[in-house]
């Protein structure tokens, strides 16, 4: 132990101060390796990896390179306080479990370690002084500093502190070394953590804070967003159903119109057909008067060829059909005329008809007896009218009994039914003085 001395003068030895270099090492990720295994071993943490290769996750690739930042310190003596050991910071320790492990408070664990920057942060690989026995103030010695100006500078005994540190003489005591001062404790140190943790706490609270506001600012815009876009997707249907409803009612007028152009075109088929019918019905009647004023001129001729006519043998058209109309005058009149210059033979829609004599076709197809065929043999003409349809051509020659055609009602007709006339001469002749 030594005495305080009385001169101011005493000077310490004192030791080189120790030198530090920091750099990178470059490590290639092997199988099985993590960033807290290669924290471990390079001596550093597992924040300083990921902030030196600006990583946002754990996750490591297998041959990823990462630059892991180290500090390689020279090696030098310092001298701990009797009572003093070291415990390196491990991941997962924090001030409280170490000052509970150690059966310390943290002003003394802050005392010990007067250069802490946080209550809070603690980095793996951090070192921290932990005293056992003598509680106190422990502080580095600085160049030109001594035992005795330390003593004084804190209000601490010399002979207490000697005691304390174990110091033999002023010479035991170097730069660099550390000097626990009993009975002194960093309270000013303390606070200013304190503050320093209440600033970072509040600040924690104002980014959160923000934090939320920015969530609650993007809720905003996503409802306003969700918003809108629900109003567009009424707004495209109601677009839709308009155009709908605008297809609907054009196709509608399309078809209206379509109609309106059909009913017109066979408005004008139909007066056309009776226009035609009604100069067929009066080329009839005058036909019909004229043929009435030579029917007694002609009665002898006609005698003379019926005669002839019945030489050559007339089959029944229409085998079994009713007689409805007979040749002659009738009691209502058609076209002017009320003279009928032909038999009618009433029967259903597609009954066969059959030629009456042998001859050739001359007409087949539409004419002035609606679908008609006619068939000629020397002067004589027999016609077959009102079919529904023929089956024989122009210029075909047909024998009695051949298949001419259909009972049809085509033409001016009242029910379905042939109209047969015999012609001789270009006369009209009664067609019962030629029918079996």
């Amino acid at each position: 132990m030594f005495e305080r001395p009385t001169s101011t003068s005493i000077k310490v030895k004192l030791q080189p101060q120790p030198q530090e270099a920091r750099g990178f090492a470059y490590v290639r990720v092997e199988q099985g390796e993590s960033l807290s295994s290669i924290a471990r071993a390079y001596g550093t943490s597992v924040r300083r990896i990921q902030h030196a290769n600006s990583l946002k996750a754990p996750n490591l690739k297998l041959g990823q390179i990462l630059r892991v930042p180290i500090v390689v310190r020279a090696e030098t003596h310092r001298r701990l306080p009797p009572g003093v050991f070291v415990h390196v910071v491990k991941e997962g320790d924090s001030l409280s479990s170490i000052r509970d492990r150690y059966g310390l408070t943290t002003i003394e664990l802050i005392s010990a370690n007067p250069y802490l920057e946080s209550l809070d942060r603690m980095e793996a690989g951090t070192e921290l002084l932990i005293p056992s026995a003598v509680r106190g103030l422990i502080v580095r010695v600085k160049q030109g500093q001594d035992a005795v100006s330390l003593a004084e500078y804190y209000g601490s005994d010399v002979g207490r502190l000697a005691q304390v540190n174990g110091l033999e003489s002023p010479t035991d005591l170097g730069e660099n070394d550390l000097l626990l001062i009993p009975g002194v404790m960093a309270e000013t140190t303390l606070g200013a953590l304190h503050a320093k943790r209440e600033h970072e706490l509040e600040r924690k609270r104002k980014l959160e804070q923000y934090a939320r506001y920015q969530r609650y600012l993007a809720y905003l815009k996503d409802k306003q967003r969700r918003e809108l876009q629900a109003k567009y997707e009424r707004q495209a249907k109601y677009e839709q159903y308009l155009a709908w409803k605008e297809r609907r009612e054009q196709q509608a007028k399309y078809e209206r119109q379509a109609k309106y152009e059909q009913y017109l075109a066979w408005l004008k088929d139909r007066k056309a057909e009776q226009a035609r019918e009604e100069a067929i019905a009066r080329q009839r009647a005058a036909e019909q008067a004229r043929l009435a004023a030579q029917q007694r001129a002609s009665s002898a001729r006609a005698v003379v060829t019926r005669a002839s006519s019945r030489s050559g043998g007339y089959g029944m058209p229409v085998p079994g059909a009713r007689v409805t109309s007979g040749y002659g005058p009738r009691n209502f009149w058609i076209g002017g005329s009320n003279f009928h210059t032909g038999v009618d033979f009433a029967a259903p829609v597609g009954t066969p008809i059959y030629a009456a004599s042998s001859g050739t076709v001359t007409a087949s197809g539409w004419g002035g007896y609606g679908i008609n065929v006619f068939v000629d043999v020397g002067n004589t003409r027999t016609i077959y009218g009102h079919m529904s349809r023929t089956a024989v051509h122009v210029g075909q020659n047909v024998e009695r009994g051949d298949l001419l055609g259909y009972v049809g009602c085509t033409g001016i007709c009242t029910g379905p039914h042939l109209h047969f006339e015999v012609q001789v001469n270009g006369r009209h002749v009664n067609p019962f003085n030629y029918l079996p």
